[in-house]
């Protein structure tokens, strides 16, 4: 379940994933290793921000409780429960 105060999260999450998806159509047309004019070779930086794109949505899905572990973790009530008369103590 979310909510307005969640917006800035999924916001966050939303422009994570796009910014992955770019990276990785760039990293489908070029290759993983990339040889630069001074003869060096090194890796493409379009590998580098598909993986930390990857570690922030982790984070980030870790947060709304989107993965299995936190999803766990989540102990949700309705808002609107009539008490039961074994919870009122009475």
């Amino acid at each position: 379940m979310l909510s307005v105060l969640d917006r800035a999260v999924l916001a966050a999450y939303c422009q994570t994933y796009g910014r992955w998806v770019e990276a990785e159509k760039r990293l489908a047309e070029t290759p993983a290793l990339i040889k630069l004019p001074s003869g060096y070779v090194q890796q493409n930086p379009w590998l580098a921000v598909s993986n930390k794109q990857l570690e922030l949505m982790q984070k980030l899905m870790t947060e709304m409780g989107l993965t299995p572990v936190s999803r766990s973790r989540v102990n949700a009530k309705p808002a609107t429960s009539t008490p039961k008369p074994w919870e009122t103590g009475g």
